[in-house]
C-alpha cells in the first residue's frame, strides 16, 4: 500500500498491483497498475491516465521526478476537478484498456515514426534554434526541394533540412553570412519548429530528424464505439500534403477553404504543445500537450523570497525539473454547440481565464511614433480634452528614454531634454485621470555578461526593479514591444536578438508572462497593500505571435503557447493592414483564446485621405481594444468632418462601456468572445459565411463587416447576414438570413446590423470623456423584440467593483417581452447602492406599423403619457445609430417607444411587461 497524488492535490491511498506481461512497449516486463481508492486514476508502467471530467482525460508521462501534481505553465488549476471513476477494461498483448461511464481509453505502443521525407515533406513550418552542419553553415541556393535534399543527403552530418522554396524572400534561418539566394539549410539537429508559410521539412536517409511524437498511443471512445480521439490518426493528419486547386479533388482529412480557393488541412503547422482549438463543431476532440512542463513560483519572475528552495534558487523558484514531453490533456467537445463551448469552459478553468481588464482599457489609447517633447505632449492632450474626444490612455513610445550608445538597454537613462522631471508628468496625467504606459525592448543581461539566463537571479532583479522603479513614480503598466532588433529569450535560450524557441515556448509568449507577472506582482505586493486603486487591475501589451500579421495567413500560424491567454493585451505587430487587423481580432478569440487582440488602430502610415482613417476607427470602435498607434493619427489633424466623425464612433464605444466591462468579465469566465466569428453561434452555416474572419458579432447584439479597402469612398463589401432578422443601424430596414447581401456605403459608414432576435444592448447615453466618468446612473436598455420566443440574457457589473445586476429579457413570440431586473450581487461592495438606486430607460424598436399597448413596471401598468414615442429622422437628416436616450430612429426603421423606470434602492427585482400590438 502506498500514497499518491490523483489530478486534485490531495493524496490518497493507492493499491499497487504488478501483474507480469509478454510485451510492453518494447521495454517494460511489468505491468503496474495504481487503482486509486478515489477511483479517478489510473498508472500503466510509466504513464499516469486521469479521468478528470466527464469530458477531459489527461494522459501524463512520468517525469524525471515522477507524476507531477503541481501546477505548471500552462496548467494552473487542476485541483477543482474532482475526477470520475475509471477501472480496469481489460489488457492484451502490450496494450491496456481502461472504461468509465462517458468513455474508454486504449493506451498501446507509440504510433510508427512519420518523419517527413524529400518525397513527401512537412508544409508549414520551419526551424528553431538549429545547428547548421559545418558544409551548410553558410546556407544553399538550391534550384528545388529535390537539390536541396541531394545537398544535405551527400552530408554526413546532414540529419534533414529546411527548404523555403525559389521565390521565397524571407526565412527564420536567414542569416547575413549566408550565400546570396540562400533557400536551403542543411541541418545536424533542429532544436524544434514553428510555423511559417512556404516552408518545408525533411529528413534525409531514415533518419529522425524531428520528435516521433508521443511516447504512447491513445485512443479515446465513446461507450457505443465512437472514435473521439485518436493519437495515430491526429499524427498522421499533420503531415497530411493537401495541395490541388480543384473542391471536387480535396478530399478528407483536408477540406476545401472557400476564401483561398484552395485545398487546405487544419492541422497543417499545428504543434501539439501549442494552441489552436478547433473550430466549432469540425472535431470530436482536441488534445493539448503541457509541454515544456515547468512549475512557475507564486511571485513569479519577482525577486524570490528568502524562503525560496535552495535547489531552486539560481532558477528563482522556477522549477525545470520535471518537465518531460506528451503530458496531453483531451477535451472532449461532443456533438453539439453547447457541449463545445462547455469545453471551452473547462480550458479556461484548468489553464485560466484570460483576465478582467481594468474598466479604463476598453477606451480609448493613444500613442504615436514621434519624438515627443512635455510641451507638445500637453499641447496634443489639451486638444483631445477641448475637442471632446474621449480618451483614457495616452502613453509614450520609445522616446521616454535616451536610445544612443545602447542606453536603451536599461532603465536609468530617462530622455530629460524632452520630460524634465517624469514624476511632474505622471502628476499631471493623472490630474487629467489618464493612465499611462512606456514602450520597452528589453535586453536580455546574459548578452552584455552581466548575469544568467531567463530566470537567474541577475536577470530576474534587473528587470523588477527598471520596471518596478517606473511603476513606483507613476507608470502605469508597460508594452512589452517585441518588434525590434534585440530582445529577451525564453529560459535556456543565450542569444540577443529578437527570436528564440525552447521546446515551442517562444520569445513572444515567455515576454507576455515575464512583463504581466512583474506589474501583476507590483500591483498585488505594493499598489494593493496601499489601497491605491488608481490603477486598477493589472494589464501590458504584448505580442500575440510572432508573426507580423498579414490578410489571409492561416490562422495556425499565430499559434501560441497555451499560458500566453493570460497576460493580456495583444497587438499583432508592424504594418498590419486594416483587413488584417479585423481578420486576426475575430480568429484569435475562437482558436487562441485571446479577446483583446487588436492591431494599431490607423496603421503604420498616415492616411491620404481622412476617409482611410474613418474606415480603421470605425472597426476599433466597436472592436476588442482601440489603440491609435503608428503614424499620425490624431483625430483634428485632418479636417472637420473627419474629427466629426471620429468623435461619433469614440462616443459610441464610450456609450457601450456597461456592456464592454460585462462582457469582460464574462469572457473570464466562459472564454466566449464579445468579438464573435458567426459559427460560434451558427457553426452549421460555417461554409455559407458564418466562418468567415471578415466580419463578427459585436457585444452579442451588433453585426460587423468592417469595410477594408479605403480607396474609393462608397465602396462595395459583401455580407453574410445570419438567421433570424437583422436591422441595418443606418437606414432600419430589416433583412432575414441566412442570405449573402452586397453593401455600398461611404467612409463615415461601416456595414452593421442590429439582432432583431431578441437584441439588448445596454449602454449608457451620458458616456463622458473617460470611462470612468460616463453617468451609470440611469442605463439605457436598446430593446429589439423577437418575432419567436427566446430568452437574452445580460448583466451589467460596477466599475472598479463587481457588483453584478443580471437581466433578462423574454420575447414570447406573440408581441408580449417582459424585462427581468435582478437584485444586484455582491452585497458586500459600496457600489451595491448605486446599482439598486439605478433608473432605467427602456426603449422599444418598434418594426413599421408596431405600437406599444400596454406597459406594467411590477405589475402597475403605467398611463399612456408615460411612453414617449419617437418616429424616425428624414431620410435627408444626417443620423448617427446608438444615439441613446431621446433620440429618433434611423429613417427606414419603425417607432421607438420609451420609458423611465426610476431607481428603488427597497425594491429586489424590478419586472417590466411590455404588450405590442
Amino acid at each position: 500500500v502506498h500514497f499518491h497524488c490523483s489530478c486534485s492535490t490531495t493524496c490518497k491511498e493507492v493499491v499497487v498491483i504488478s501483474v507480469e506481461s509478454a510485451v510492453m512497449w518494447k521495454a517494460v516486463v511489468l505491468l503496474a497498475i495504481a487503482i486509486s481508492v478515489r477511483g479517478d486514476e489510473v498508472i500503466v508502467g510509466d504513464t499516469r491516465i486521469q479521468a478528470m471530467s466527464p469530458t477531459l482525460v489527461r494522459i501524463e508521462p512520468k517525469g524525471p521526478m515522477g507524476f507531477e501534481n503541481r501546477t505548471s505553465f500552462m496548467v494552473v488549476n487542476r485541483s477543482t476537478f474532482s475526477g470520475i471513476p475509471i477501472s480496469i477494461k481489460s489488457q492484451k498483448n502490450g496494450t491496456v484498456v481502461l472504461t468509465t461511464s462517458y468513455y474508454d481509453i486504449t493506451i498501446g505502443e507509440p504510433a510508427p515514426s512519420t518523419n517527413p521525407t524529400c518525397a513527401n515533406p512537412t508544409h508549414g513550418i520551419d526551424a528553431v534554434n538549429p545547428s547548421r552542419t559545418s558544409q551548410g553553415a553558410n546556407g544553399v541556393k538550391a534550384s528545388s526541394r529535390m537539390d536541396c535534399c541531394n545537398a544535405c543527403s551527400s552530408d554526413s552530418e546532414c540529419v534533414g533540412f529546411v527548404y523555403a522554396g525559389t521565390d521565397s524572400e524571407n526565412s527564420n534561418l536567414r542569416e547575413s553570412r549566408d550565400v546570396a539566394g540562400a533557400n536551403c539549410w542543411p541541418l545536424s539537429s533542429f532544436g524544434g519548429t514553428r510555423p511559417a508559410l512556404d516552408r518545408e521539412v525533411a529528413c534525409v536517409n531514415g533518419k529522425e530528424c524531428l520528435e516521433s511524437g508521443l511516447p504512447y498511443s491513445v485512443l479515446v471512445t465513446s461507450p457505443s464505439g465512437d472514435v473521439l480521439y485518436n493519437s495515430t490518426a491526429e499524427a498522421g493528419n499533420k503531415k497530411m500534403d493537401c495541395s490541388g486547386f480543384s473542391k471536387t479533388d480535396c478530399k478528407t482529412p483536408c477540406f476545401w477553404d472557400k476564401d483561398a480557393s484552395k485545398c487546405t488541412n487544419a492541422f497543417q503547422g499545428v504543434q501539439d504543445n501549442l494552441l489552436h482549438w478547433p473550430s466549432p463543431m469540425s472535431s470530436k476532440s482536441y488534445g493539448l500537450v503541457d509541454y515544456p512542463r515547468f512549475y512557475v513560483p507564486p511571485w513569479g519572475v519577482a525577486p524570490a523570497p528568502s524562503s525560496v528552495d535552495p535547489a531552486l534558487k539560481e532558477t528563482n523558484g522556477y522549477d525545470f525539473r520535471n518537465n518531460v514531453d506528451g503530458d496531453l490533456y483531451i477535451f472532449l467537445l461532443g456533438d453539439t454547440l453547447d457541449s463545445y463551448h462547455a469545453s471551452r469552459a473547462e480550458f479556461v478553468k484548468l489553464a485560466g481565464p484570460s483576465p478582467v481588464l481594468p474598466d479604463y482599457a476598453f477606451g480609448t489609447w493613444f500613442t504615436y511614433w514621434h519624438s515627443y517633447s512635455e510641451t507638445e505632449a500637453k499641447s496634443d492632450i489639451d486638444h483631445w480634452q477641448e475637442g471632446n474626444l474621449p480618451i483614457d490612455i495616452w502613453a509614450l513610445d520609445m522616446n521616454w528614454r535616451n536610445t544612443s550608445n545602447h542606453q536603451d538597454w536599461y532603465y536609468d537613462h530617462p530622455n530629460t531634454a524632452l520630460f524634465p522631471n517624469f514624476t511632474e508628468w505622471f502628476d499631471y496625467l493623472k490630474e487629467n485621470k489618464l493612465r499611462t504606459y512606456f514602450n520597452d525592448h528589453p535586453y536580455p543581461v546574459a548578452a552584455r555578461d552581466a548575469g544568467g539566463l531567463q530566470t537567474s537571479p541577475e536577470e530576474v532583479e534587473f528587470r523588477w526593479n527598471g520596471i518596478s522603479e517606473w511603476m513606483s513614480r507613476g507608470l502605469t503598466f508597460w508594452w512589452f514591444d517585441h518588434n525590434w532588433g534585440f530582445s529577451i529569450p525564453p529560459p535556456f535560450v543565450n542569444i540577443s536578438h529578437t527570436s528564440g524557441v525552447w521546446d515551442g515556448l517562444d520569445n513572444a509568449a515567455w515576454g507576455s508572462h515575464v512583463y504581466y507577472n512583474n506589474v501583476e506582482y507590483f500591483d498585488k505586493t505594493v499598489r494593493d497593500k496601499e489601497g491605491d486603486t488608481w490603477y486598477g487591475r493589472p494589464m501590458t501589451l504584448t505580442k500575440f505571435g510572432l508573426p507580423d500579421w498579414r490578410p489571409g495567413m492561416p490562422s495556425v500560424g499565430h499559434q501560441e503557447s497555451p499560458a500566453q491567454h493570460r497576460f493580456p493585451v495583444w497587438w499583432t505587430g508592424d504594418g498590419v493592414p486594416l483587413q488584417g487587423s479585423v481578420e486576426s481580432m475575430v480568429d484569435c478569440g475562437v482558436h487562441d483564446f485571446k479577446p483583446y487582440v487588436h492591431s494599431d488602430c490607423g496603421g503604420d502610415y498616415r492616411s491620404k485621405t481622412g476617409g482611410d482613417l474613418l474606415r480603421w476607427t470605425a472597426h476599433c470602435a466597436f472592436g476588442s481594444i482601440h489603440r491609435f498607434h503608428g503614424s499620425d493619427h490624431r483625430p483634428w489633424t485632418y479636417d472637420n468632418h473627419t474629427e466629426d466623425v471620429i468623435r461619433s464612433y469614440l462616443n459610441a464605444r464610450y456609450k457601450l462601456a456597461p456592456s464592454l466591462i460585462a462582457a469582460g468579465h464574462y469572457v473570464a469566465e466562459t472564454g466566449f468572445p464579445f468579438v464573435l466569428r458567426g459559427d460560434m453561434l451558427w457553426p452549421e452555416h460555417a461554409a455559407d459565411g458564418a466562418g468567415s474572419n471578415t466580419q463578427y458579432v459585436f457585444l452579442n447584439d451588433t453585426l460587423v463587416a468592417p469595410i477594408y479597402n479605403s480607396i474609393l469612398n462608397v465602396t462595395r463589401i459583401d455580407v453574410w447576414i445570419p438567421p433570424g432578422d437583422w436591422q441595418d443601424v443606418w437606414t432600419g430596414k430589416v433583412v432575414t438570413g441566412p442570405t449573402d447581401i452586397t453593401v455600398s456605403l461611404p467612409y463615415e459608414q461601416q456595414p452593421m446590423y442590429h439582432s432583431r432576435s431578441g437584441g439588448l444592448v445596454v449602454m449608457t447615453s451620458k458616456p463622458g470623456l473617460r470611462i470612468e466618468e460616463g453617468d451609470w446612473s440611469t442605463l439605457t436598455l436598446e430593446v429589439f423584440p423577437s418575432t419567436e420566443a427566446v430568452d437574452t440574457h445580460r448583466r451589467v457589473v460596477e466599475r472598479g467593483c463587481d457588483v453584478t445586476t443580471h437581466l433578462t429579457m423574454s420575447s414570447d413570440g406573440d408581441n408580449n417581452v417582459k424585462i427581468l431586473i435582478s437584485p444586484p450581487e455582491n452585497k458586500e461592495c459600496e457600489k451595491v447602492k448605486d446599482a439598486r438606486s439605478r433608473s432605467w430607460g427602456v426603449r422599444v424598436n418598434l418594426l413599421p406599423g408596431q405600437t406599444v399597448k400596454t406597459v406594467s413596471v411590477d405589475g402597475l401598468q403605467l398611463s399612456d403619457d408615460a411612453v414617449t414615442v419617437f418616429t424616425p429622422v428624414d431620410e435627408n437628416v444626417e443620423y448617427f445609430p446608438f444615439g441613446g436616450l431621446g433620440t429618433k430612429p434611423a429613417h427606414g426603421a419603425g417607432n421607438v417607444a420609451e420609458l423611465r423606470v426610476a431607481g428603488d434602492v427597497n425594491a429586489d427585482s424590478r419586472i417590466i411587461d411590455i404588450e405590442i400590438m
